[in-house]
Order: structure tokens, then sequence, then C-alpha cells
């Protein structure tokens, strides 16, 4: 618990200097020591300052802090470049015993001067903490001057951020691939990409972009297309290099130490990816013959061609990351055994399964019915081979609300259903799935009934007939933070059809644990793992992605990925496990809930949108949708952003 006794964020004043601390209310209920152990003295951002501590080291964090600004500022225009480095320079002074009481009045001349001409958000919000603490605890400042001597040092975690880079769950730095697009510097894009990213061209297609969401260029036009300008900048080098047939540099083994991953779904693709690039042997087990789990199967070819998973996992091999395919834990080797084998075993599943309904003549599993994952695995495995078989009929539903939902029911279009709809018993404002798919759903034809729940498959002479579905109404919000659908005694009807896919969620099969190898599970079906170190209770045994998160996103699975990695590197050196510092940070910055400052620029210049081939001639196949960015249009559309860089900085007891 976080109590305030000075503070300020945007106009909201918290003094609270005259009260006793066991007296002062908790400001941040939800803001816990740094780390354990470590607790967290105060904290200087973009819009404002906290104190929690009376014993914080003021003078210090604020040069600790300009310092940081200057480390990070890109050098555009002179307020910033030069005016940090004066504002910094002057700081450390009277950080050191050095300064004059003139220095003060050149500090607040040029904050202004710096937050009110600087081209970007990073010089615009640099010098608010600092213009606000100069004000309120002036004496700070003159103490240390007239005493002429260092004043306390204290311990610092800064990171520059954005409201994109916190909202991503990889944490990805947005701005920064978006400015080199910008400057036409393609490589260096990608190469930003890829610290954090190393799936780029799948991201570019299917990521549910929660950057999108929080970017600020809303609040004066449209967002910027970030996940289409990471596709283009993919693109356009794999392009490029396939033409001249360059391949990624292999990468050598600097250690003995060997990792086995359990599936080449998007979680354990990252994990291996980043530990072969640490100089680990890194091998994937998959059980699929191909790579991309989920990716991959679950995803439709006119969304995700298959071809862009084997050419990122291709660069990957290249690599030197091991891939081996047809291989199923359990079957061909049991993971007792592979433990043996190996320093480190990564289990990566996804939630290939589909959950129940539970309505009547479910278990009965008549002809016509099909779960939705089985549906998406035998038409992606299948279709491209030419040996997939619809299942026969005309009216065809599906029951969901979420993107699988809208993968099904549009791949049913393609294959030439007559008829083709969607029961969900929410509103299409509740609706899970991404509103680009929804939307291009309802251009495609797709039927929505939308407050309807499915009670009770019809059934004849094993085959399905219809679906007895009843009128649904929104009550209070439920844990999901949705109106819970309440059912409206007496409107039930009948739906025809002769086939009904239910696509409600997935589920992960953990099969491959038994008596050998006594993994803890989930009442939920999911594997128990420490969320510091991403260990299960066996030691060695890590596990990320679906099946501990349970069905998430494709980017919060690399997020898993990228966090059991570090934490595999650190297991394998012998170091205590935790999560990264910027993931520690960016939980805490998130647990503060801090509002966020208007922007103060001026708009009217849309988004550029990627052209998408006419409904007509994209339903009769299944190639992909929307052509990419070229590239005045990538950079047009780069341009818009407003590097909406800040600093946030925790200053801690240790």
């Amino acid at each position: 618990m976080a109590k305030v006794i000075l503070g300020t964020w945007l106009d909201k004043l918290i003094n609270n200097r005259r009260k006793e601390k066991q007296s002062i209310e908790d400001t941040f209920p939800h803001l816990q020591n740094f780390e354990s152990g470590n607790p967290i003295k105060a904290f200087v951002g973009w819009d404002g300052f906290f104190l929690f501590d009376d014993n914080a080291p003021v003078i210090d964090m604020m040069r600790a802090y300009v310092e940081k600004v200057q480390e990070e500022s890109c050098g555009y225009c002179t307020p910033c470049r030069v005016g940090t480095k004066i504002v910094a320079d002057k700081l450390r002074d009277i950080a050191n015993g050095l300064g004059r009481i003139e220095d003060m009045a050149t500090i607040r001349r040029l904050a202004y001067v710096i937050r009110d001409s600087s081209m970007c958000e990073l010089g615009h919000t640099s010098m608010n903490a600092l213009l606000k603490i100069m004000e309120l605890m002036p004496e700070k400042f003159q103490k240390a001057i007239e005493e002429r001597r260092p004043v306390q040092r204290g311990a610092y975690h800064a990171i520059a951020t954005a409201p994109c880079i916190e909202e991503c769950p990889a944490h990805l730095d947005i701005p920064s691939y978006i400015d080199a697009i910008r400057g036409g510097n393609y490589y260096e894009s990608l190469a930003i990409i890829a610290r954090r990213n190393p799936l780029a061209g799948i991201c570019g297609r299917v990521c549910v972009r929660p950057c999108e969401f929080v970017c600020r260029r809303s609040e004066l036009d449209d967002p910027i297309s970030i996940k289409y300008l990471k596709r283009f900048v993919n693109d356009q080098i794999l392009s490029y290099a396939a033409a001249r047939s360059k391949q990624a540099e292999a990468v050598p083994v600097i250690s003995n130490k060997k990792v086995a991953v359990i599936g080449a779904g998007p979680c354990g693709l990252t994990a291996a990816f980043y530990l072969k690039q640490k100089g680990y042997q890194v091998e994937v087990f998959e059980e699929l013959a191909e790579p991309g789990g989920m990716s991959a199967i679950g995803i439709p070819d006119y969304r995700l061609p298959r071809e862009v998973i084997r050419a990122e996992v291709r660069r990957m091999a290249e690599t030197g990351v091991v891939f081996k395919y047809g291989v199923r834990i359990g079957r061909d080797i049991t993971l007792k055994d592979l433990r043996s084998q190996n320093d480190v075993v990564l289990a990566a599943l996804g939630a290939h399964g589909s959950k129940n309904i539970g309505m009547d003549g479910e278990e009965e599993a008549p002809d016509g019915y099909i779960p939705g994952v089985k549906f998406l695995r035998d038409l992606n495995t299948l279709h491209h081979l030419g040996k997939f078989e619809p299942p026969e009929g005309n009216d065809l539903v599906v029951i969901g609300g979420g993107n699988v939902a809208m993968d099904c029911a549009r791949s049913a279009k393609r294959l030439g259903y007559p008829k083709v709809s969607v029961v969900y018993r929410r509103t299409k404002k509740e609706m899970p799935a991404d509103a680009e798919e929804i939307h291009d759903a309802e251009q495609e034809g797709i039927e929505f009934n939308f407050l309807t729940h499915p009670k009770a498959l019809e059934i004849k002479n094993g085959k399905v007939t219809g679906l007895t579905c009843v009128r649904m109404e929104l009550g209070k919000p439920d844990a999901s933070g949705r109106r819970r659908p309440i059912e409206i005694k007496g409107s039930e009807f009948l739906l025809k059809c002769d086939i009904v896919i239910p696509a409600i969620g997935q589920v992960t099969d953990l099969s491959l644990f038994n008596e050998d190898s006594p993994v803890e599970t989930t009442k939920w079906g999911t594997i128990v793992a420490d969320e510091e170190s991403m260990m299960t209770c066996v030691d060695g045994v890590f596990a990320g992605g679906d099946c501990v998160s349970g069905p998430k996103a494709l980017i919060d699975a690399m997020s898993q990925g990228l966090h059991v990695a570090h934490c595999i590197d650190q297991y394998l050196n012998g170091e205590k496990m935790n999560m990264p510092e910027n993931e520690r940070m960016f939980r805490l910055i998130k647990a503060m809930d801090l509002q966020q400052s208007p922007v103060n620029r001026v708009g009217k210049k849309s988004r550029y949108n990627l052209e998408a081939r006419p409904v007509e001639e994209r339903i009769a196949d299944f190639k992909e949708i929307e052509c990419g960015y070229k590239p005045k249009e990538a950079i047009r559309e780069a341009e818009r952003c407003l590097r909406c860089y800040r600093i946030a900085m925790f200053v801690t007891e240790k």
C-alpha cells in the first residue's frame, strides 16, 4: 500500500506533510514494493511526482530523472537536446554541492522553454515534475545550495515509455520502429522490432493491437496503424532478402546447456529465439507437421498466409534453433526422459481443445456438430492439400463471439455454404472479437443473432436438424466487466440448420503430464507456474503461454515467451529468478492507473487504411484479404506518430 506524503499529478495536489503517516489514506492501494524487501520511496513521472517517504532524496532523484530524459532525447530539436543537458548539468552541480542560487532561475527558465518548445512528447512532459517539485519544495534546493556539500544519493529505476509501449504485452518500442520507417530505415526498424518480437510478419497481420486502442493520435483524428506498419517493414525486408537468397546469420553456441521447448506456437517460438540469441542449444518439439501452433492451424490463410509463418520460422532455424516435427510428448518421448536429456524443459502448449457449451444433445456428438477448433484445424491442415471434406449441409450456425467464431463463420462462407450465421448471447458491443473481424464478417454476408443463447441441439437420425435458442437481455456487469446476459422466459425459438459449430472457448491438453512428471494444474485446466520465475513445481520444468494463462491473444503468448526466456537464462546461470525489471515497472505503472493529459497538437491527418480485395472476390478463395502498404503510404502513416515518449522513475530503498 502506498501512502502519499506529498504529490501532484496534472492539476491535483496531495499534501499530507503535517499528518502522521498512520493517518494518511492509501492513495495507491495496488502499489506494492518495487520487489520483495525493497520499498518504493518516490515516483517521478511525466505529469507529476509522488513522495511516499519523508527521506526520499528529492534533489538527487530530480538530477537522475533529468539525466534519463537527456539520455533518451532524440536530438531532433534544440530545446530538448540542448536544454535538458544544461538543466541536467545544473542539477548535478547542486547535487554535488557546487550549485549557485542563480541556478534555480536558470533551471526554471529553461524548463519552461523545453516544455513549451519541444517537438515531441518527451520534451513536452520532461520538465513537469521538476517544475512542480521546485514550486512545492523550494527549501530543498535552497538548503542544498547553501550547505555546499553532496546531497543524499538514491537508488533509481527509470524507463522511457509511452501509452502504446505500456499497453503492448511485449512492450515493444513502437515509436522508435515507426520513426525508423519514417526515415526510410527499414532494416533498423525491423531490428528494433526483433529486440522483443521475432514474429513481426505474423503480428503485423493478426495481432489484436491493444497498442492502437490507447494511441494518443486518436484524440486528434485516428490512431496510428501500428500493426500494419509492422507488417510493412517485415514484408519489405523479407522480400528484399528472399530475392537475394540472404539467410539469417547463425548464432554461435557459447553454452553447453540444452533447452527443450514443447510447442512451436507463439510462446515457444519466442522463447526459443531469444534463448538461442543467448547462445544456448535449443530444440523445439512440435506434434504438428509444421510450426505456428494455433496461429497456423487456428487462423485461416486469408488472415495469415501459411508461408508467412514458415518464413518467420525458417529464419529462426537459420540462426540455429532445431525443430522436430511430428513428435508428441507422452507418445514418442516422455517428459521425464526429455527432462533428463536437457538442462531445462519449457512447456509452451497451445489450447487446441474446445470447451463444451453445456446444451442438451451436445454429448451425443451428432453429424453436423463440429467443435470450432477441430473445424479450423481440419480446414487449415487439409484444405491446401485438397483433402478437406466440408461437412454436408446448407445452413451453418457458429456459436460464439470471439475471433475463433469469426474465423469459423468467414471460412464457412468461403467454403460455399449458402447461409452462415452467428449466435451470440450478448450484443455486438460486448463481442470480444476484433472490431475489424466483425466488420469484415458483416460485409461478407454473415448473419448475426445477438442476445441469443443456444439451449439444445435438435437431432434426427443422428444428424443435426436445428438449434433451440432463447432470447436474452443484459443485466448488471459480471466479473469480466460486461453486462451479464439473462434469459427471457418463454422466448424459446427454433433456428433451423444442419451444421452447428461451437466456438466459445478453448482448453489445453495436459495429458503429457502424468505421475512421472507431477506438474501442478488448476481447476481451469492450466499449469501452475510461479509468476516471477515461470517455473513449475518440477525443478527445471518451466511453462508459458496458453497452458498457463488460458487462451489469450498471440501477443500475450509472445510476452510470456520473452519472460520465460529471461528466467530460464537466470536459472541456467545459477542466478535468482525474477521477472525482467522493465516488466515489473510496467506492472507498477499500470497499478497506479495515472490519468492521461490531453494532447496539445493540431490533427486532421487521417489514418491511411489498407486496401482490401472486393468482397465478391475474396469470399471465393482463401487468399490474403489486404494488400500491404506501399513505401510512400507507410512513410505517410509513420509521419503521423506523435512520439509520445515519457520518462517514469521509481525511487527505491535499495
